[in-house]
């Protein structure tokens, strides 16, 4: 039900016009605004060009073991080398982004009109790579048990790695990657 206006002369309205609260408010505005923007130009005085923290900045500390060491030094050359992924299931590529220090888990595709054999590995904190896609084959693009992976980076599209039988490699958007050659 829409609110009605007071009858009278609106005095009791709101507040009035030029009350000392009005003067108070205006500002309260004003030196917050002057704030922020003040706030704003020193960043930029910092750091020219860079509202965010760099890749490099976002990077989780240096794993301990050996074995986080080794999963970092995997992750870290996926995008530059994306035939390492062949043979990789959803969960070996979740643990070993976790094992570097990164956060990730793997999901059920759920996106319509595609056969929901796809696992997703969603990836939190890395400079590059935000999400695989990991398909075990049997759909419309390759037969049964023939994988094929889908790497998506947050700069440079996708990376396609895929096997010689894949159908449709010409239509896809992003690099396409032949893991059997």
């Amino acid at each position: 039900m829409p609110r009605s206006k007071p009858s009278g002369d609106g005095s009791s309205y709101g507040r009035p016009r030029g009350s000392p609260g009005a003067s108070s408010v205006k500002a309260g505005q004003d030196a917050a605004s002057t704030s922020v923007q003040g706030g704003r130009s020193q960043r930029s005085r910092a750091s020219p060009g860079r509202s965010r923290p760099s890749p490099a900045d976002r990077r989780p500390a240096e794993p301990a073991t050996p074995e986080g060491r080794a999963a970092r030094a995997f992750v870290d050359q996926l995008a530059g080398n994306p035939r390492t992924v062949k043979g990789k299931s959803a969960r070996e590529l979740a643990d070993l982004f976790t094992a570097a220090g990164y956060t990730s888990y793997p999901e059920q595709t759920r996106k319509a009109g595609t056969s929901g054999k796809a696992v997703q590995v969603r990836v939190f904190g890395h400079p590059l790579i935000t999400n695989i896609e990991v398909h075990p084959g049997g759909g419309r693009h390759t037969p049964e048990g023939s994988p094929y992976w889908r790497i998506s980076l947050n700069v440079n599209g996708r990376i396609w790695v895929v096997p010689g039988d894949f159908r449709g490699a010409e239509r896809l958007a992003g690099q396409v990657v032949r893991h059997d050659e």
